[in-house]
């Protein structure tokens, strides 16, 4: 675990082939440059929720599992509204951005069927992100 938590900060996005995901890893995911945002945010972990709704925010956003306030007030900052939150998910629409917060533990089941699905998935360590994309073959990246 502690080899996969170091390659997240290393990497710098090598290996990704699609241009438009690795635009979104580089712009989004590992945005080194700070957000007019940043004054309310504190957590690393907020502040990559609010990246990803601010992003996708013309798509729906739904986030599976806990979350601690900072990080639903980021999202509800980012989102404009209140993100749909739910204790686990059933099944995965089209065109939603779906951000899971355990996929290490409490999610683990739900994390290896989205890995299964027509999906672009992220796994950052304890948190993974699935992007549902229309016409898009199914990518895994762990960063």
């Amino acid at each position: 675990m502690k080899g996969k938590i170091a390659r997240w900060w290393q990497g710098r996005g090598f290996g990704v082939q699609s241009k438009t995901d690795y635009e979104y890893l580089k712009e989004v995911l590992k945005q080194p440059l700070p957000y007019y945002a940043y004054d309310t945010i504190k957590s690393p972990r907020a502040r990559l929720i609010y990246r990803i709704c601010n992003h996708d925010k013309e798509r729906q956003v739904v986030m599976v599992g806990r979350y601690t306030p900072e990080e639903l007030q980021a999202a509800t900052k980012a989102l404009g509204k209140a993100p749909v939150v739910l204790d686990t998910l059933h099944h995965l629409h089209k065109q939603e951005t779906v951000i899971v917060s355990d996929i290490t533990g409490e999610h683990y089941d739900m994390w290896q069927k989205a890995l299964r699905a027509q999906a672009i998935t992220w796994d950052m360590g304890s948190i993974g992100l699935i992007r549902l994309l229309k016409d898009r073959f199914p990518e895994h990246y762990t960063i």
